[in-house]
């Protein structure tokens, strides 16, 4: 598994990282963990498996004076294929096909099953029996 991740690592920072940065409020020392202020991100019914190894594997930190900022390592259309294989299955899912995993799935954990975000977030609506 940890061979996994350094590949996964390794292709990320070979093919670019040309995803959108997010500025982060104040400067982050090296040594401080993530999960200590976004604890949610690893709690649910489903939490993905990737949360288990550093938040380098797929986004990049970046601290510059006192701002830092955070950005995926590629782009969101590709970062899941990364490590998940394109396999026959997903071709003939659709979202999959379109490469827009994270519009139904949260990529760090969720309270529904298969990492999906909640309905109402999708903007589909539940007709009530």
């Amino acid at each position: 598994m940890k061979l996994l991740k350094i590949a996964a690592f390794a292709v990320l920072l070979l093919t670019g990282c040309s995803a959108i940065a997010v500025e982060h409020p104040g400067a982050i020392p090296k040594e401080d963990n993530c999960s200590s202020c976004h604890a949610d991100k690893s709690r649910g019914k489903s939490v993905h498996s990737a949360m288990a190894g550093p938040c380098g594997v797929c986004h990049l930190v970046q601290t510059r004076g006192d701002m830092t900022t955070m950005s995926l390592m590629m782009p969101k259309e590709r970062i899941c294929f990364a490590c998940h294989e394109e396999s026959a299955a997903l071709r003939l899912h659709a979202p999959a096909k379109d490469k827009m995993c994270v519009n139904c799935h949260d990529s760090h954990s969720s309270n529904q099953k298969m990492l999906l975000r909640k309905l109402s977030d999708l903007g589909i609506s539940v007709p009530r029996s």
